[in-house]
């Protein structure tokens, strides 16, 4: 009951109140960033895979610069983008997603399609839930563990979806982001 029914209802109504309240900070955020990096602010808008492997588009401000020949084609985070990213404003946009119910609050972070990945199993568990913007695994070292404890941490997710679950990760994540413990281990 709660995975088909309440937490897509919560996830509308939680998401529509955030939006709301931060649509200041994502002003701001979107500011800073074209003083910053210039246009786009978007990061590239890809497809990403969702429940039933659907794609859709997942909003992000862009926090790197444009790859050129002076910097050797490489992407790079700037002082004030760094800050951006590590405080996870570029995600808010992620809130739209989650209002027009391509996304959950939590749940898998979503794949790119046709994207190259490790080899490993991928469960078809996680594809039976909405992508959310944060999880299990993000919680649990995000960008510093490996595709296969990805994937192992959405199988647990699956396993074991409460609501209890999505709360601990919710706090998690915002203890995570305040005190920079998030993709450290």
């Amino acid at each position: 009951m709660y995975k088909n029914y309440i937490k897509p209802l919560l996830d509308f109504v939680i998401a529509l109140n955030l939006f709301i309240v931060l649509v200041p900070v994502l002003l701001i955020t979107i500011i800073i960033t074209i003083i910053d990096l210039g246009f786009p602010v978007y990061n590239r808008l890809r497809t990403r895979e969702g429940k039933n492997k659907k794609t859709f588009v997942m909003y992000k401000i862009r926090t790197k610069t444009k790859p050129t020949k002076a910097n050797g084609y490489k992407e790079e985070y700037t002082t004030v983008s760094s800050i951006i990213d590590r405080f996870r404003l570029n995600e808010i946009p992620q809130l739209i997603n989650v209002i027009k119910g391509d996304m959950s609050l939590v749940g898998p972070r979503p794949f790119i399609p046709g994207e190259e990945l490790p080899e490993g199993r991928i469960s078809e568990k996680r594809y039976k839930v909405r992508p959310g913007i944060t999880g299990l695994a993000q919680v649990n070292g995000g960008r510093s563990i490996t595709h296969k404890e990805k994937l192992r941490y959405d199988e647990i997710y699956y396993d074991n979806l409460s609501f209890k679950m999505d709360v601990k990760i919710i706090l998690k994540t915002i203890y995570g982001v305040i005190f920079h413990k998030l993709d450290r281990n």
